[in-house]
């Protein structure tokens, strides 16, 4: 019976160990991702100061060429310009910048091909990407 015991246990121990080890592999989350890239052109939209001297922007992005099979870019679909930490721009980086309404600017989409990074990233050649 003590035999029996120990023959069920060791197995038991064996996998609550691997269990344990597979739980403390680190958390990959983005790692390498790869984009596709597409040149075109942002029309600004919309100006909306919302506070802190903070404005949403809204853009058109219209590509150079045929962009197919992706879903992220749709036509008339509208997105919004933010700094290089992701929030509203301010004051002085619309001014910086030249952003005003009805302006057009230079400007490439990039669309995730391979990875779990962010699904969609625009980049403005032209501006100055000074973070507020």
């Amino acid at each position: 019976m003590f035999r029996n015991a120990i023959l069920m246990t060791v197995p038991l121990l064996l996998l609550f160990f691997i269990l344990a080890e597979a739980g403390t592999a680190p958390l990959r989350v983005g790692g390498r991702c790869e984009y596709a890239r597409y040149s075109g052109e942002a029309r600004i939209i919309s100006i909306v100061e919302k506070n802190d001297d903070r404005y949403e922007v809204k853009f058109l992005f219209t590509p150079r060429t045929e962009i197919k099979g992706e879903p992220l870019i749709t036509e008339k679909r509208e997105f919004l310009m933010l700094t290089d930490n992701f929030i509203y721009p301010d004051g002085a980086y619309l001014k910086r910048n030249g952003i005003v309404a009805d302006k057009i600017f230079d400007c490439d989409i990039k669309v995730i091909i391979k990875g779990t990074c962010t699904p969609v990233l625009f980049e403005f050649p032209s501006m100055i990407s000074v973070s507020d």
